[in-house]
C-alpha cells in the first residue's frame, strides 16, 4: 500500500464550520467528515505521489506512524483521497472492508381513494369518490405477494395516500394485515407509511399506527392563515384548527409525525416562520417545491390546480432564474439560517441535535448523503396503484389515461413497473453538459424526472430548480457538518 499512488477526490465540498473543517464526498454513503490537522494535510497533499511518499513529505516518519496511517485509512474509506481503480481489491482489503450488498427494496404508492375533505389547489389529485374497492385491494395484494414468492425484492414499503387515506382507515387496516402476512409467507419485509393531511384522526388510529410500526407523514404548508389559503376545507374554509386538534391527537396517542412542507407562491415568504414552528416542536420536516407537473415549468404556481389544461410540453431550457429565483432564495435561505441557528444552538447546550438533521431532514428529491445515480425510482423500484385498479410509474400520472396501465393480480408488482414505462426507462442517458460537470450530478440526478418529461418530453436535461438545488445543498452539507460537531464535542465530554 505504500507504493500506492493517491489523489484527491472528485467533486469534493469543502468548507469550515465552528472552526472545524469538514469535507463532502457526494459519492459515497455518508461521506462527510470533520477533518483532523493531519486528515487536513494528506487531504490537501494528494496529487498522485505514492501513499508513503506524501506522507513523508508532510511530515518526517508519518508512513510508518499509526496516527497519520488512520487518517490515510479514513480518507481512503470515504473517497476523499482516491487511488487507482485497479487496486480497490489491495485497499478494501488494506482497510478490512467487506462490501454489503443494500437490501433490495420496491416502494409502491397506493391511492386508497381520491376522496379529501380539503382541496389544496395545488394537488395533481382529480378529487372525487373514487376509492380502490375491494377488488382493486385484492389485487394488488395479490401482486405484492407474487414479487415476494418470486424473490424479486427483500421489502415492500407502502406509502398509503389518497385524497385522504384516513377516510378509509379500515380498510386500510384489513389491507395492512393481510400484505403484512402475506409477506412473511416468503421471508420478505413488508412496512408502510401513511400521508395524510392531519386532520382525520379515526377512533384507535394513534394506537394502531404505534403498534403496528407504520409511519405518519402530515402536510403542513404554514401556520395560521397560511395553512388556511395553502389547504382550505371543501368548503372553502381554514384547516388550520382542524390540523392542530389533529397533530394534538396523533402526539397524546405516542405518535410524532414527519411533516411534509410544499412551498408555492402563496408561503414561500412564510418559510421561516414555519420553520421556526417546526424546530421548536421538535418536529422533523421535508420541504419541497410546488411542481407544475402538466408544464414542467419552472413556476412555483400554486394555484393552478389539476383541472389545467395539459398543454405541449415547453421549449427546453425553462430554468428559475434571475428575479423569480431570489423570490424563492431569499425567504428559502433565511429558513436554513433558522435551521442552522438551531442546531447551533443546541450544540452550545450540550445537548444532541432534535430533530435530528443529517438523517431526517430533506429537500425535494436531493439525496446529499447517498449517491444517486437518478432521482427516482418509477419505473424500477418504484410505482403506483390508484381506484379502479389503475396502474402507473408515478403517482403523478395516476390521471392521465395515456399513462395508466391495469394491475394485473396474477403477476409480481415489480415485474409489472419495469414492464410499464410510459416515459421511457427513467434512467439519465447522457444529461447536458451542466449535469455531467456538476459537483452536486449524485446528489440532484436531474430532480423530478417526470417534471423534466413534462418539459422536454425527455429526461435529459436540468431540473427548472436546479440553481435552487445549487444554493440549497452547500447549506445542507454544511448545516450536517455543524451537526458533527455536536457529536464529536459530546463524545469529547464523554471521555
Amino acid at each position: 500500500m505504500a507504493a500506492l499512488p493517491i489523489w484527491r477526490g472528485d467533486r469534493l465540498l469543502q468548507g469550515i464550520v465552528r472552526g472545524q473543517r469538514f469535507v463532502h464526498n457526494p459519492a459515497v454513503q455518508d461521506g462527510l467528515l470533520l477533518l483532523s490537522r493531519r486528515a487536513g494535510a494528506l487531504l490537501d497533499s494528494a496529487d498522485g505521489a505514492p501513499l508513503s511518499q506524501t506522507l513523508e513529505r508532510i511530515h518526517i516518519g508519518a508512513a510508518s506512524d499509526p496516527a497519520w496511517l488512520r487518517e490515510a485509512r479514513l480518507l481512503l474509506r470515504y473517497g476523499m483521497v482516491q487511488h487507482p481503480r485497479h487496486e480497490q481489491l489491495a485497499v478494501d482489503a488494506w482497510l478490512g472492508r467487506r462490501p454489503k450488498a443494500a437490501e433490495r427494496s420496491f416502494d409502491l404508492w397506493l391511492h386508497v381513494t381520491n376522496d379529501c375533505n380539503l382541496d389544496c389547489p395545488y394537488c395533481y389529485i382529480d378529487k372525487s369518490k373514487a376509492r380502490m374497492d375491494d377488488g382493486a385491494m385484492d389485487r394488488a395484494l395479490r401482486a405484492i405477494e407474487a414479487a415476494a414468492a418470486a424473490g424479486h425484492c427483500e421489502r415492500v414499503h407502502v406509502r398509503y395516500a389518497g385524497g385522504e387515506p384516513m377516510l378509509r382507515f379500515a380498510q386500510l387496516q384489513r389491507f395492512h394485515a393481510d400484505a403484512v402476512a402475506a409477506c412473511a409467507r416468503h421471508g420478505v419485509r413488508y412496512t408502510a407509511a401513511i400521508l395524510s393531511n392531519g386532520t382525520v384522526v379515526p377512533d384507535g388510529a394513534p394506537a394502531w399506527v404505534r403498534a403496528h410500526g407504520v409511519g405518519l407523514s402530515l402536510s403542513i404548508d404554514g401556520l395560521g392563515d397560511t395553512q388556511d389559503v395553502m389547504r382550505p376545507t371543501r368548503a372553502g374554509r381554514g384547516s388550520w384548527q382542524h390540523l392542530e386538534r389533529g397533530l394534538a391527537a396523533w402526539r397524546r396517542g405516542g405518535v410524532e409525525p414527519y411533516v411534509l412542507v410544499t412551498l408555492g407562491a402563496g408561503n414561500i415568504d412564510e418559510a421561516p416562520a414555519l420553520v421556526d414552528w417546526l424546530l421548536a416542536e421538535g418536529l422533523a420536516f421535508r420541504l419541497s417545491l410546488v411542481r407544475d407537473l402538466e408544464l414542467g415549468s419552472g413556476d412555483l404556481d400554486d394555484k393552478h390546480g389539476a383541472q389545467r389544461p395539459r398543454q405541449a410540453p415547453l421549449a427546453a431550457g425553462g430554468i428559475l432564474q434571475g428575479a423569480p429565483l431570489q423570490r424563492v432564495l431569499r425567504p428559502l435561505m433565511a429558513a436554513y439560517d433558522a435551521i442552522e441557528a438551531h442546531v447551533g444552538a443546541q450544540i452550545d447546550a450540550g445537548v444532541k441535535v432534535a430533530p435530528e438533521f443529517r438523517a431526517r431532514h430533506r429537500f425535494c428529491d436531493l439525496s446529499p448523503f447517498r449517491p444517486i445515480g437518478k432521482a427516482c425510482g418509477a419505473g424500477s423500484n418504484y410505482a403506483a396503484i390508484g381506484p379502479a385498479a389503475a396502474f402507473s410509474a408515478c403517482q403523478a400520472a395516476l390521471h392521465h389515461g395515456d399513462e395508466v396501465a391495469t394491475l394485473d393480480g396474477d403477476r409480481s408488482i415489480v415485474e409489472q413497473a419495469r414492464a410499464h414505462q410510459p416515459f421511457g426507462a427513467f434512467t439519465r442517458a447522457e444529461g447536458n453538459v451542466d449535469c455531467r460537470t456538476c459537483r452536486h450530478q449524485l446528489s440532484c440526478a436531474g430532480g423530478c424526472p417526470l417534471l423534466l418529461y413534462r418539459r422536454d418530453g425527455h429526461i435529459d436535461g436540468r431540473s427548472p430548480f436546479c440553481e435552487i438545488f445549487r444554493a440549497v445543498l452547500p447549506r445542507i452539507v454544511r448545516i450536517a457538518a455543524l451537526e458533527l460537531v455536536g457529536v464529536q464535542r459530546r463524545a469529547a465530554a464523554a471521555v
